[in-house]
Parts: structure tokens; sequence; C-alpha cells
């Protein structure tokens, strides 16, 4: 689940499929990033465990391939598919018919399969690099959450220090930091971090890293501080 990276155990998706049952309610699983689980075996799907038809699973191919793909999927309940299709059919144009099927050729012949068990080998190596620099260079500023999937590493602050001035230092190093806070419904808010991991080298990832702490470190504040009273 975004952005914390929990996964919902598998007695709270029974629960949930109960709930549905009983409710005549439907469950609408968006399975994004699902592909890229590192630790252990995934969780089955809420759609594959119920077997009373009312979960519309979603998925994309914009992290498993790439987002100008422009192509996405729905497994629908058989009672769902003519009234889906026909309501899709009236929003707009689909993907042209040759990339679908060049897709799909590519799934039929193992090929989409290999893809992304060569890009889990290469996230996870990129996951382990990100909480090493940040333990060892950050330590104590942030904590870091090694997720079991996805491409995003929640941090959360130590107490004292302030997110919106971390991310205004992280700035003036070049570094755009997502702040935690905004993502949060209600206050108050927790003060971190959402790193991604997936599009850095893990020698890119250090340098970094080292770059963000070297802009953190009371020298670098202090230098701020003092320049500000100058002004």
């Amino acid at each position: 689940q975004y952005p914390t990276g929990v996964t919902l155990s598998l007695q709270r998706r029974l629960e949930l499929i109960a709930w549905a049952r009983e409710r005549n309610g439907w469950i609408i699983e968006d399975d994004y990033d699902s592909q890229f689980h590192y630790d252990g075996l995934p969780t089955a799907c809420v759609q594959g465990l119920d077997n009373a038809q009312r979960t519309i699973y979603l998925g994309t191919f914009s992290k498993s391939l790439y987002p100008g793909l422009r192509m996405g999927f729905m497994v629908l309940p058989p009672a769902l598919v003519a009234p889906m299709s026909h309501a899709r059919s009236m929003l707009d144009g689909h993907t042209p018919q040759l990339a679908q099927l060049t897709l799909a050729r590519f799934i039929e012949d193992g090929h989409f399969a290999a893809h992304i068990r060569a890009m889990r080998t290469l996230y996870a190596v990129r996951r382990e690099a990100m909480a090493e620099a940040l333990h060892q260079h950050l330590g104590g500023i942030v904590t870091a959450q090694l997720p079991p999937g996805g491409l995003q590493m929640l941090c959360r602050l130590a107490p004292g220090w302030s997110e919106l001035e971390t991310l205004r230092q992280a700035a003036r190093v070049g570094i755009q930091l997502p702040g935690l806070s905004r993502l949060y419904a209600n206050p108050p808010a927790e003060g971190g971090w959402l790193l991604g991991f997936s599009a850095l080298t893990p020698h890119e990832i250090k340098s970094a890293v080292v770059r963000l702490a070297q802009a953190l470190s009371p020298d670098a504040r202090n230098g701020l501080a003092q320049t500000a009273q100058v002004d």
C-alpha cells in the first residue's frame, strides 16, 4: 500500500471478501507495483481468492515496462465484462491494436515474466544500496523502513528535525525530496521522506545520500543561518 509499503494480511483480505459478499458490494483492487516483491512469497491477490466474484482487478504496465505504452488492464467478473467493455468504448479510442497484439505475444512467449524477474533482482540491489547508504550517512536523522515490495522507501525523521527545513536544505544541493507529511489526510502529520530507488544505480544512490548528508550537516545549516543574518 502506498506510501507505507504495508501489505494487507491474508486474514484481512478474506474478511474484505466476506464483507463484499454479505453487502453485495464491489472490491476494486489496484495491484500497483505488485510484481516487485522482494521478501518471501507475495500474498495472493484478493481477486484470486474471491470465489464470490465481487472483485474488479486493475493493473498497468507503466512501471513494469514503461509509461509510454499507455496500456492497462482489468480482470472482471463475467457479469461485468459486457457492460464494462461498452462503457470503455464510449470514453475514447483504444490503444492501437498492433501495440496490444505485440504486448500479448511478448507475454505469451515468456519474455514479460523473464523481464520482471530481471528487474526484481535489479531493484532489490538498489533497495539494499539505499537502505545501507541512509543508515551509514543519515542514521541519526532518518529511520529508513525497508519495503517488502514496491519502488519507494519510507524514511521517518528523528525527533527535533523539521521536514520543511530538510526539504529546503536538500533543494539547495539539487535534490528534490518528496515530503511525507503531504500524504496525510488529517493532522498531525509525521515528518519524513518518500524516496524512490528504482531509477538510480547503487553508485548514484550513495553519491546522492552523501550529498544530502552534507547539506543537512551542522556546518551547512549554521552557514546558511549566518548567511541569512548577513543578508
